[in-house]
């Protein structure tokens, strides 16, 4: 399996999305931090965390996403989470991902939405 068929990173102007398939594991995430860190601006002030084909999500994957929530506060901006459901939500709810910390969406384009929304209001 290349790095391309376990997540895919899209840059838009004011945010990235990174798209993650199957298991968010030890495994996936070796593979996906250089691949994060090499295509995600440092600068980058959103990140859109895309759930919806994944599987089974474990301490790996929250310890990923607790690095990219460290850089998007540091950018003053916000980490989102589109699609999250089954497993992988009650995982994100037991490890106190809350409201107060990131923006949960139902899907990516809910996600994607309220960013544009947002960027207008500035």
């Amino acid at each position: 399996m290349t790095n391309d068929s376990l997540l895919e990173v899209q840059n838009q102007s004011q945010f990235s999305i990174i798209r993650f398939f199957g298991f968010v594991d030890a495994d996936l995430v070796r593979q996906a931090k250089s691949v994060i860190d090499a295509k995600i601006p440092a600068d980058c002030p959103n990140i859109i965390i895309d759930l919806e084909k994944v599987e089974f999500l474990d301490s790996h994957g929250i310890g990923l996403f607790a690095s990219l929530l460290k850089k998007v506060h540091h950018n003053n901006g916000q980490l989102i989470f589109a699609g999250a459901t089954a497993q992988p939500a009650s995982v994100l709810d037991i490890v106190g991902f809350n409201g107060s910390l990131v923006t949960y969406c139902e899907d990516l384009q809910q996600a994607c939405s309220l960013l544009e929304e947002e960027k207008k209001d500035h």
